[in-house]
């Protein structure tokens, strides 16, 4: 009888197995009819596709794996933001400084910053990530809870290869479908990328001139405030209401100066005509951040990011001034 359990089991397991293969072949016949029709070659569609029988079981993974343990920010500044990367990122900005000093001045960004948002994503471009991006976004879009929104990235990832910006060899990023050295998905890919050097292609893979040029256009059309700081660490009054504290809530900086808002060394707050929030990461410091903390918050939605990003351009930039 125990023989017979398992030979039912395993021909239940085979003929599922066999439905899901004819399910996915299925949906794979319906994208590439409907990318056809969008105007990607057969050619084109049919190398992307090589060798893709299935989803992602490890994508698939990843999709549903639990967040880790929240660190303090001063722990993930440390780890995200080491020497090394500072090192690095000035040495990066010397390298390239006169095509980076172009191109913000070009688009009104501080260059500091272009370096900082590229060695965060991808430590100056040496790690872009080892996903196929036509494996990870269709995964994505066969299978999970923004299936329509994939399903677009996916279709926008096949224009970038019908187009030739990107050799498929190369077109590799996270899991979740953000390549190149910016860590662009597809659509913001189509609203940023920027072809510098002039070469014909949109290559934020392998052209320095094109990646800066792209990261500067984001931080433009996100809100980049020319001359303007992004945050300064304050302190705050015995009695200070921390009801107040967050990046939602916004005063003049004036007004923060009057409930008693300090600098780190007891003076009257700068750039009273700006506008500001109280953001108090866990762990701490205490942060008055500015309009182009926003803009940063617009890469990645998170305090702990903002707050590296800036702290790693502070440091690039002062490699400047030495």
């Amino acid at each position: 009888m125990k023989k017979w359990g398992l030979a039912i089991i395993a021909c239940v397991l085979i003929h599922h197995a066999a439905f899901a293969q004819q399910n996915w072949n299925d949906w794979v016949a319906g994208i590439r009819a409907e990318a056809l029709e969008k105007g990607i070659s057969a050619d084109i569609f049919d190398e992307a596709f090589a060798g893709i029988h299935e989803p992602s079981h490890q994508i698939k993974g990843l999709l549903h794996s639990q967040p880790e343990h929240r660190l303090t920010f001063i722990k993930y500044r440390n780890t995200r933001v080491d020497a090394y990367r500072i090192a690095i990122g000035r040495k990066e900005y010397k390298k390239n400084q006169a095509v980076l000093e172009a191109v913000a001045k070009q688009y009104g960004v501080n260059p500091c910053f272009i370096v900082s948002f590229w060695g965060m994503e991808t430590s100056y471009g040496t790690y872009m990530g080892n996903f196929p991006v036509v494996k990870a976004l269709a995964t994505l879009a066969y299978d999970s809870n923004r299936k329509d929104f994939f399903r677009k990235e996916l279709f926008i990832a096949l224009r970038i290869l019908n187009e030739g910006h990107v050799d498929l060899a190369d077109f590799k990023g996270e899991w979740a479908g953000a390549s190149g050295q910016p860590q662009f998905l597809p659509s913001s890919w189509v609203k940023y990328a920027v072809d510098y050097d002039g070469d014909g292609r949109k290559d934020i893979w392998r052209s320095k001139p094109d990646v800066f040029a792209s990261i500067a256009n984001y931080m433009k059309q996100n809100g980049w405030q020319t001359g303007e700081p992004w945050a300064i660490q304050v302190k705050l009054p015995r009695k200070f209401d921390m009801a107040m504290e967050g990046k939602t809530i916004v005063k003049p900086v004036s007004e923060w100066n009057s409930l008693g808002v300090r600098t780190e060394d007891g003076k009257p707050l700068p750039y009273q005509n700006l506008q500001g929030s109280i953001v108090q990461p866990l762990g701490g410091p205490t942060f008055l951040t500015f309009p182009n903390y926003k803009m940063i918050l617009h890469y990645n939605n998170s305090i702990y990011y903002a707050g590296a990003v800036g702290y790693l351009a502070d440091k690039i930039c002062q490699g400047q001034q030495r």
